[in-house]
């Protein structure tokens, strides 16, 4: 596809159509982990695999890159317009895979088509997996029915995997009680969110590149006005960057401006339309405010009718608790709600209550100090089920702990900080993850279990390992999930001048530094002078490297690339089972 700018811009393509063309893919953290949610569901042996995200976020464009990286021996089918019978999705599946099925065959017969295919297919050694985008559009009937499709198994795995793709809406939908069988067979799932303002900068960059750009035509202020527009959100920033580079071109200019990325947006968005007031929700927050007031004003008056009663008796600590945190907030400024059970404190036992959020990492490190003492006392009753002695309501406190794993100990423990860690070379990275994914890491980290902060050390099949201080705890695993929200935070060395990360175009001390790394691994001689241009051999290496370690190969340095350069160096790296290299 060509665009009137392309030969005033230098470039070959147009960067910024919103078709789903896997080559334009930008691999933020994210879109990697979306992805190798999908590559580990399809090599395991479960039924149904869930991708969710809003509009645009690139769902199908990461389901385009995982079939073009699927094992050959995997056969596929899929489904773009879900807005079917049960039966019309079945002959759309069968059409498909290639099956065969009779004019007019009712939902027994498509079944059975497809069953004696699944079989056939299991004895050559193959497999089928069906994808479904926007499935936020199927109806209860026809889930339930792909549920029933998934029956045919053998003792060690399904017959068929199904990929769901879809919007929020699609978590609401699964919720509910009639799809809790479909719900519960899902065994791998991931929510892709939108990207951050560094993360927009480097997706226009990466987008340009690929096209053939000698520049990146943004100014700093015009990708802060689209980070405002677009919130983020993929498919919005490539209609906006499209306009404001066309009208960049009209008017005859080479660098796009914030007054020009408006226009643009002006134009493709429309202006901003008042939000329609829901008179529903105010009449019912209305009555609410009308109870809470009245309730009030009955347990004045029965105070002031009864004071002598409350005298001379001790004051009853009423049972509540306070959320510590709307959100967690990782390094790159990814927003995730996360959510942990939290009971009324009592002397005696801890029992599931309201829902309480879980306290972000960063925020933590930057709360006063007397705000978490204050919260001391309570938060060491409230592990009394994890059998520990004492807890963290620090996360300084933690993040020491982490740093003297690297030989590094701060004067005063309560004050470490990720901000301290990089004076030495030492990266912080946050995320949201399962066992698998941090044993893939593994590194020893901080988690928050039931707003405590900790050090996991030592992770195996049944425990795992604390540390608070000088002391260690031993932890089973399935206490440790109950009270684990999925937060974690390891540490990583940065190379010099590392500021974010760097692909095709890029110079300095951070890509003088990969080559070198790459050199030794690779067992390999080169040029060592500084002033190296990451250029089309040295992605190759990149790629070839992440194949290697079980990354996404997309030729981009990020952290996941740098921490596993990390651990392929003769420098000591802690490991997650308390050993190092």
């Amino acid at each position: 596809m060509t665009s009137i700018y392309n030969d005033y811009f230098g470039l070959k393509e147009s960067p910024f159509s919103i078709a789903p063309n896997p080559q334009y893919l930008y691999m933020s953290d994210r879109h990697r982990e979306a992805l190798a949610h999908l590559m580990y569901g399809i090599q395991g042996d479960g039924a149904f695999i869930l991708l969710s995200g809003e509009v645009g976020t690139g769902k199908t464009t990461i389901c385009r890159c995982l079939l073009e990286q699927i094992p050959t021996q995997v056969d596929t089918a899929f489904i773009l317009n879900p807005k079917l019978t049960a039966a019309e999705l079945l002959a759309a599946a069968c059409d498909d895979l290639k099956i065969s099925y009779p004019q007019g065959a009712t939902i027994k017969v498509l079944t059975d088509c497809i069953n004696a295919y699944l079989l056939d297919a299991h004895a050559n050694d193959r497999r089928t997996v069906l994808i479904i985008d926007e499935a936020q559009n199927l109806s209860i009937e026809v889930l339930e029915q792909l549920r029933l499709l998934t029956n045919l198994e053998t003792n060690q795995r399904k017959l068929l995997q199904i990929i769901l793709l879809g919007q929020p809406e699609l978590l609401g939908l699964l919720a509910k009680p009639e799809l809790r069988q479909l719900s519960q067979r899902i065994t791998a799932r991931f929510h892709l969110n939108a990207l951050n303002r560094d993360e927009i900068s480097a997706y226009i960059k990466h987008r340009l590149v690929v096209a053939g750009a000698k520049g990146t035509f943004f100014t700093k202020p015009a990708i802060d006005r689209i980070y405002k527009i677009s919130q983020g959100i993929p498919r919005i920033i490539n209609l906006v960057c499209d306009r404001s580079l066309l009208g960049t071109y009209s008017e005859g200019e080479l660098q796009v401006t914030p007054k020009i990325v408006a226009k643009a947006a002006l134009e493709i968005l429309g202006p901003e339309t008042q939000a329609i007031p829901n008179w529903r929700m105010i009449a019912i927050a209305s009555i609410g405010s009308l109870l809470v007031l009245a309730g009030f004003l009955i347990l004045t008056l029965t105070g002031e009718s009864e004071p002598s009663v409350a005298q001379g008796q001790p004051a009853v600590q009423q049972n509540t608790v306070a959320p510590i945190a709307e959100s967690i907030k990782t390094r790159d400024d990814q927003t995730v709600d996360s959510f942990a059970y939290v009971a009324p404190r009592t002397q005696q036992s801890l029992e599931i209550a309201e829902p309480m959020r879980v306290q972000p990492f960063e925020e933590a490190l930057s709360a006063p100090t007397t705000i978490s003492k204050s919260y001391a006392n309570q938060a060491s009753e409230s592990l009394t089920s994890l059998s520990l002695i004492r807890g963290h309501d620090i996360a300084g406190a933690a993040l020491n702990d982490l740093l003297q794993l690297w030989g590094v100990d701060f004067t005063d423990p309560d004050s470490a900080s990720c901000e301290l860690a990089e004076t030495i070379g030492l990266f912080c990275f946050s995320s949201i993850a399962g066992l698998n994914e941090m044993n893939d890491f593994d590194r020893p980290v901080v988690i928050n279990l039931k707003n405590q902060w900790f050090t996991l050390i030592e992770l195996d099949r049944d425990r795992a390992s604390l540390k608070v201080g000088s002391t260690t705890h031993q932890v089973r695993v399935t206490e440790l999930l109950d009270a684990w929200s999925g937060n974690f935070t390891l540490l990583w060395r940065a190379p010099p001048g590392y500021k974010a990360p760097i692909s095709m175009g890029d110079r300095g001390p951070a890509v003088d530094w990969l080559v070198n790394r790459l050199q030794v691994i690779n067992d390999r001689t080169g040029p060592t002078t500084p002033g190296y241009v990451f250029d089309g051999e040295l992605e190759v290496q990149v790629k070839q490297f992440q194949l290697t370690t079980g990354l996404t190969p997309d030729g981009i340095a990020g952290v996941k690339t740098w921490i596993k350069i990390n651990d392929a160096d003769d420098i000591d790296t802690p490991r997650l089972d308390g050993e190092s290299l």
